[in-house]
């Protein structure tokens, strides 16, 4: 998809979304405080919304951004992915380099999530850098933790302060603490 049929997809569904949502071009233009003309130039693909409009818009018109923009998750990714995971606030990462899925070791060294707070568990497809996780933590890529309270599984190596229950390396594993085994693959 091109830019110029970015811009038609935008601007038809706009009009689609907004006609749906019951909103006249000046209802809309009201909830977004721009002018209506603005509304008119999107509909018409003379112009598109300001990048902190999309937000707004989708929160508006309850959608997703990528669905203003018509991108389709790939439904192979949701059943892979989204559908496998149940809902218990776990923190999930998954690495992407245009429609590829970033699998090896080697190629996630480059990627790491960071979880600036404590988090309840995570399962990441790159390496991780986090404070506290209360529950497990399981990386494609290394764990760079302080403390865990489960276990932690890694394809690189682990280095946290206490792990409470086992750990599990594909690399070399440094930490204060571990309560449970340790495996070194």
């Amino acid at each position: 998809m091109n830019a110029t049929d970015s811009l038609k997809t935008l601007s038809d569904n706009i009009l689609k979304l907004r006609k749906e949502s019951g909103l006249t071009q000046e209802n809309l233009a009201e909830k977004l405080n721009i002018s209506f003309q603005a509304v008119s130039k999107w509909e018409n693909g003379q112009t598109s919304p300001d990048i902190i409009m999309l937000p707004m818009l989708a929160q508006l018109f309850g959608v997703s951004i990528d669905k203003l923009f018509g991108i389709k998750i790939n439904e192979e990714i949701k059943k892979n992915f989204t559908l496998k995971w149940d809902d218990d606030d776990t923190i999930h990462c998954v690495i992407f380099k245009g429609k590829r899925i970033i699998n090896s070791v080697e190629d996630l060294s480059n990627y790491t999530l960071t979880i600036e707070g404590n988090a309840l568990n995570v399962e990441a497809g790159c390496n991780v850098s986090c404070n506290n996780v209360e529950g497990n933590v399981s990386a494609k890529g290394g764990v760079n933790c302080n403390n865990v309270g489960g276990d932690v599984a890694a394809g690189g190596g682990v280095n946290c302060n206490c792990v409470e229950g086992d750990a599990a390396a594909g690399g070399s594993i440094t930490c204060n603490c571990i309560n449970g085994n340790v495996n070194k693959q």
